[in-house]
């Protein structure tokens, strides 16, 4: 019979010339574990038993995220560092005034095990699925240089500008997508209710009548005839429509094909180059290189300029230049491609990635302006027609019945 495996302790431990250690130790209880990292001349600081593997911890805790606002958290934890406190005491402070519950456990989780001997880095590892990674390699690579202060705030002052940005573009869909949700009530209730009231009444009263209006007259008969039908089939319609909009935020909006849409397509496209430029820049700021800042930055994209940036990053460590790389794949406009040549030859990428940003983002600031200019009236022209065709078709019957009474 196969003997049970020992169980695993995370231990944390320092060595003789001060250095902080992380081990995993396979020993039958904590005593031992201990005992062993003592033999080899380390002094103990925390031992407990490791946690769980990530899958197996997803899916024992609850679904509920931590609400959490990261970049206010950076802003706020860079400012308790600048004013003098210490990185714990910081922490603390901050998981104190948290009045989300499940966020003041992250925070404090984050304290405890700063106070055990792990790097702020390591510590935000833990819980990926309040601190974002994006967050964790900022601090990562500050770790590297000591500016952690700074690079907290450029972190804040990152997502800031892509909040605006999002809100920009989300403003100026907001008013369209009310018209189309508007209009197709209007048209539902049209086709659903008001159709199949007239085609009962006018059941056998008109003689010869256009076509569309003898079809829109046999969808009404339609529905009267299995109205639990038609239900149904809207239901499921707008169950499936939910699901898909669920499904799309959860995916951060990626999408197959968004990209390829009429007018849409490219402003998403062109909304998601300014993202990825913005969060390379203020990596590649923070001190990581250029591809694993490419790397971090993918899920960001399209999925068809997803399958681009492999290839691009796959030409730029085979000693291609970013700019022709990136081009090549349609990623960096010739802009772009003029301004990352330039950075090849100066050495300042940050600085470049961040004008390349500032120059998507306000081309997108325009385009977003004339689109919904272009879009709104196209959609209030387009639902009026289809709204007056409906009644139009509708009341064809009744016209007939009038010029035969007299």
């Amino acid at each position: 019979m196969t003997a049970a495996p020992a169980p695993l302790f995370d231990v944390v431990a320092v060595a003789a010339n001060g250095a902080v250690q992380s081990r995993r130790v396979s020993a039958q209880s904590e005593q031992q574990a201990t005992q062993q990292l003592q033999v080899a001349n380390l002094r103990v600081l925390s031992c407990r038993p490791a946690s769980a593997p990530r899958w197996a911890l997803a899916a024992l805790r609850p679904r509920r995220r931590a609400r959490l606002e990261v970049g206010l958290f950076a802003e706020e934890l860079a400012a308790l560092l600048d004013a003098g406190l210490g990185m714990v005491d910081a922490i603390r402070t901050l998981a104190l005034k948290e009045r989300d519950e499940s966020a003041r456990r992250a925070v404090d989780r984050v304290a405890t095990d700063l106070t055990e001997g792990l790097p702020l880095s390591q510590a935000l590892t833990v819980q990926p699925e309040t601190f974002p990674a994006l967050l964790i390699a900022t601090v990562a690579a500050s770790e590297q240089t000591g500016d952690l202060v700074s690079a907290l705030r450029r972190y804040a002052a990152h997502l800031e500008t892509l909040y605006e940005l999002r809100n920009k573009v989300l403003g100026a869909a907001i008013y369209p997508a009310l018209l189309l949700a508007v209009g197709g009530l209007v048209v539902l209730f049209l086709l659903g209710v008001v159709v199949p009231r007239f085609a009962q009444l006018l059941e056998g009263a008109h003689r010869d009548l256009p076509a569309a209006s003898s079809f829109l007259l046999s969808w009404g008969k339609a529905i009267s005839a299995h109205p639990w039908i038609f239900l149904g089939t809207l239901v499921a319609a707008g169950t499936f429509l939910v699901s898909q909009v669920l499904r799309a935020m959860r995916n951060g909006w990626q999408i197959p094909g968004l990209q390829r849409l009429w007018i849409v397509g490219p402003l998403v496209r062109m909304f998601r180059h300014a993202q990825f430029f913005r969060t390379a820049a203020m990596l590649v700021q923070g001190g990581l290189p250029a591809l694993r800042a490419f790397w971090m930055c993918r899920p960001l994209l399209t999925p068809e300029d997803q399958r681009g940036l492999d290839a691009a990053t796959t030409e730029i460590s085979e000693g291609k230049r970013i700019g022709p790389a990136l081009a090549a794949v349609q990623i960096a406009d010739p802009v772009a491609l003029r301004m990352l040549e330039v950075a090849q030859r100066t050495g300042q990428l940050a600085e470049v990635l961040a004008r390349i940003a500032q120059f998507q983002e306000a081309q997108l600031a325009r385009a977003v302006t004339v689109a919904s200019r272009l879009i709104e009236p196209a959609l209030m022209i387009f639902i009026g027609l289809v709204i007056g065709g409906i009644v139009v078709l509708m009341y064809l019957p009744i016209f007939d019945l009038a010029s035969s009474l007299q």
